[in-house]
């Protein structure tokens, strides 16, 4: 064996590498152009782009925090693709996903309205279908808004956009589960000891385990009580990052319609996943009980 023929196929390894990065830094060049051209449409005076790993965010933010608020959000991104147990190879979507953000209620209407295709007042937009992923926030957090602030926005909209790659956008996902998945993702990927999650830990214990105002799950997608979303959160936390984690995929996959066109119940669809909801709202309250932890870790072999 020639010493030129040992070594080929870690050239063509090499190659293909390359031609790959290539593919991928074209995808972004294109979608950055895009992004810049759809500020311009909407009417966007100083826009700034910010790009990072995964994400490109489009805002009137000065590039140092926008930069800042990037960081915070890859978290974010990495936490729901872990939660919905992407593969590594996986893609949520194509390239990378433009975060559109804007405090007003005037530009964020409008870029709805010219780019979005969107009714004015929609909470937030998400149209990962295209070569041009994108998700739009805003709207009526303020220009005077802490990093903090919206980045917690944002990262509620870039992990309902995963949970829905992850269903496919045309399975029709309950509000409080696509909130709450979002929510639940936006605290866990703060850490363990950020001070939202360790306030959100504290109000979700004081609500679930309130005996003057008993809960049920049953009551989270009846959408009747006042505290439905810190409720809807901490269900999604208990289903995608406690021990329910391992039949969320399947729960998941159980809100698609049938092959009549008809969607099944929420009780359908966790009992196809393996949980009774009254079992459900047991074990649930037990987690929130003992601090709601993170499952442990297998040791590996």
């Amino acid at each position: 064996m020639s010493f030129h023929y040992r070594f080929t196929p870690v050239a063509g390894v090499l190659v293909a590498l390359a031609v790959t990065a290539a593919t991928a830094d074209e995808v972004t060049t294109k979608q950055k152009k895009v992004a810049e051209a759809n500020l311009e449409t909407a009417g966007v005076k100083k826009g700034v782009i910010v790009e990072s790993e995964n994400l490109i965010l489009c805002s009137t933010l000065p590039e140092p925090r926008g930069k800042a608020i990037t960081e915070s959000l890859e978290k974010v991104y990495k936490a729901g693709r872990k939660g919905l147990r992407f593969d590594a190879k996986e893609e949520a979507w194509k390239g990378k996903l433009a975060v559109y953000f804007f405090p007003t209620r005037l530009e964020y209407n409008q870029f709805l309205r010219l780019v979005a295709g969107e009714k004015p007042g929609t909470q937030y937009a998400i149209g990962i279908r295209s070569d041009e992923p994108y998700i739009v926030g805003g709207g009526e957090i303020g220009e005077k808004a802490k990093d903090t602030e919206i980045s917690a926005e944002l990262g509620t909209v870039i992990g309902a956009a995963l949970l829905m790659s992850k269903t496919g956008p045309s399975t029709p996902v309950p509000g409080w589960v696509k909130n709450g998945f979002g929510r639940a993702v936006s605290l866990r990927a703060e850490g363990p000891n950020g001070k939202r999650f360790l306030n959100y830990k504290q109000e979700a214990k004081t609500t679930i385990l309130s005996t003057s105002k008993p809960v049920t799950v049953a009551d989270i997608w009846g959408g009747e009580r006042p505290d439905g979303d810190v409720l809807a959160t901490n269900l999604m936390d208990y289903m995608a990052f406690g021990p329910g984690s391992v039949n969320f995929s399947k729960f998941l996959t159980s809100l698609k319609p049938d092959e009549n066109g008809n969607n099944p119940s929420i009780t359908a669809a966790l009992e196809a996943a393996g949980w009774k909801w009254e079992a459900l709202d047991v074990s649930w309250k037990k987690w929130v009980q003992t601090g709601m932890p993170e499952p442990k870790k297998t040791p590996t072999k």
